[in-house]
């Protein structure tokens, strides 16, 4: 929040500043910059000491020392402006201009190149760039980067554990189909599994591109800004050529934003023009989103009432198609899995939240009546409890309560609903430490967890092996440079933290509502909103992949934004 004050200080006295200044104020704004430099020389030498015991490597540590310096000249050079400013309001009555009006005083800067390249070049280009600036970690990480979950839906792609929804089988099966497109090519596993990552990688880059484009119909420099965010920030490369459901799912959300702005803008000329084929795509994205990831069901049930009310001219065509595709969703997830044995998430999957609140109150000892006791000891064995309650993981009081009676939890819904209020009711301020413990992370910046630091491939039976195609010192130090920047340097380390993407989000939400910038396509906040809802009801762990969606569309909402109009 600081470095957000002290950008927004930075624009409001970059557009109050007098383009015609005196020779004098000249000659005090050519003295300024050399003040900041002697200033920001002491001050990181001053701080050298504390900045460089953080770090072992010689590299590391002169990084730090120059990230300072930067940090410190930008901040001296804003308060000296600070200063004269204050100064000219003070002692020469001058009048500033309004906060917003000043926030917008910049106009579009027009880049020759970027002017000539139509919206196709815009779309082909950005895609090739993002696909060739991730390739090197594709070589790197060859055939791919595999954790426990991947291993888990490799397992069930060669048949050795049967098809099961818990980890998305639509991924599952998209997967396999890419897997046995390699085997068709090579008796590998290791590189028939590298087809699967390709296709990942072609599909995001596509993703990329498509949103790059839709940006540029309103700014190219923000298009180019977005392009830099993609292919450049470490985390997408990442998360590009690692095996999760979560990255084609950002994917999809992406294109569904792309594609709710364009009906957006549709309806804003002439609600009837939002043809057949609008609302087909919109819909089969929609079955996408809801199939790729239990949440984006919900998120998108949810999403169902902001759509008719923002489309409200044609409602009864967007209620069909929501209708529709809900039919064909719960139709899938029904008949169509119950008719192939494809198993079913437990209830105890979905009641991650609610489990860690009140098993936070046994673990902290308070009273339960005999009651309240005898329906937890129905269900779960709390005699190691202590020692398994983890603040800011589920997962083991998940497993505690599947080795104990989950039937019993199943069989009578209504009763253990009825005392998880009771409990709420009488220790809320355990329930609300838990979750926030659990899930504040979505909401709130600082927290501590890992972004984008995963390698290889997990240990596993199945022939699977990291076989990277480049490395050596230069490639390995320079991947972990570049992931650990995020975790030291100031405002770049923003961007690792998905509480940042939250409060972003809410502040373009208000500024949308108080100037009426970006309403005609509002309805874009729709889904990012809802997705972190979930999150915070039902999320087993604070895990920046679970809200990549969220990452992935920023730059669309943050443009929405802009005083321009969509071309």
């Amino acid at each position: 929040m600081l470095f957000a004050v002290i950008f927004v200080l930075y624009k409001f006295i970059e557009n109050n500043e007098n383009e015609d200044s005196s020779s004098k104020e000249k000659i005090l704004l050519m003295i300024m910059p050399v003040l900041a430099v002697f200033f920001s020389l002491a001050l990181s030498f001053s701080f050298y000491k504390r900045s460089g015991d953080m770090f072992s490597s010689s590299l590391f540590k002169a990084l730090s020392i120059i990230i300072c310096f930067a940090g410190f000249f930008f901040l001296t050079n804003l308060i000296i402006r600070l200063i004269l400013f204050l100064c000219d309001v003070i002692f020469r009555n001058k009048k500033p201009r309004k906060f917003l009006d000043a926030l917008n005083g910049n106009k579009e800067v027009h880049i020759p190149l970027l002017e000539k390249l139509s919206y196709f070049q815009i779309f082909v280009i950005s895609a090739l760039l993002c696909f060739l600036f991730w390739l090197p970690y594709f070589l790197y990480e060859y055939p791919g980067i595999m954790t426990a979950d991947s291993i888990v839906q490799y397992e069930q792609v060669v048949g050795i554990h049967p098809l099961s929804n818990h980890h998305p089988v639509v991924h599952t099966l998209t997967i396999s189909f890419f897997y046995h497109i390699g085997l068709l090519f090579t008796d590998d596993p290791s590189a028939a599994i590298a087809f699967y990552t390709i296709a990942q990688m072609i599909l995001m880059a596509i993703c990329c591109g498509d949103s790059v484009m839709m940006i540029s119909k309103k700014s190219r420099n923000a298009a180019l800004l977005s392009l830099l965010f993609f292919a450049l920030v470490p985390f997408n490369a990442v998360f590009a050529v690692t095996i999760w459901k979560d990255v084609p799912f950002a994917g999809i959300v992406m294109l569904y934003t792309v594609r709710l702005i364009k009906m957006a803008l549709k309806y804003r000329k002439a609600p009837e023009s939002i043809g057949l084929l609008d609302l087909f795509i919109f819909a089969l994205l929609g079955i996408l989103l809801s199939l790729f990831r239990s949440n984006g069901f919900y998120a998108y049930v949810l999403s169902v009432p902001f759509g008719i009310l923002f489309f409200r001219k044609i409602w009864k065509k967007m209620l069909l198609m929501f209708v529709s595709a809900l039919a064909i969703i719960l139709f899938v997830k029904g008949p169509v899995m119950d008719n192939e044995s494809i198993g079913q998430p437990d209830l105890t999957e979905s009641l991650a939240v609610p489990i860690q609140m009140l098993t936070k109150v046994i673990v902290n000892d308070r009273a339960l009546t005999d009651r309240e006791k005898e329906m937890v000891d129905a269900v779960i064995d709390t005699t190691y409890i202590h020692e398994l309650y983890a603040p800011d993981f589920a997962d083991n009081m998940k497993e505690l309560v599947r080795a104990g009676h989950p039937e019993v939890i199943e069989n009578n819904k209504m009763e253990y609903l009825g005392l998880w209020f009771s409990l709420f009711a009488k220790y809320p301020a355990d329930y609300i430490k838990s979750w926030y413990d659990l899930v504040g992370g979505y909401i709130y910046p600082d927290f501590s967890y890992e972004v984008g630091n995963i390698d290889g491939i997990m240990g596993n039976d199945y022939g699977l092996v990291q076989a990277p195609k480049i490395g050596g010192k230069v490639v390995v130090k320079g991947k972990e440079i570049l992931i650990k920047l995020g975790s030291f340097l100031p405002l770049y380390g923003m961007l690792w933290a998905i509480g940042a993407y939250t409060w972003a989000m809410v502040i373009c939400l208000g500024v949308m509502i108080k100037t009426g910038r970006g309403r005609d396509t509002g309805i874009i906040y729709a889904m990012p909103m809802l997705i972190i809802f979930t999150l915070l009801i039902a999320a087993p762990v604070i895990d920046f992949r679970y809200g990549y969606s969220i990452v992935m569309t920023m730059p669309l909402w943050l443009a929405s934004l802009s005083n321009m109009h969509y071309n």
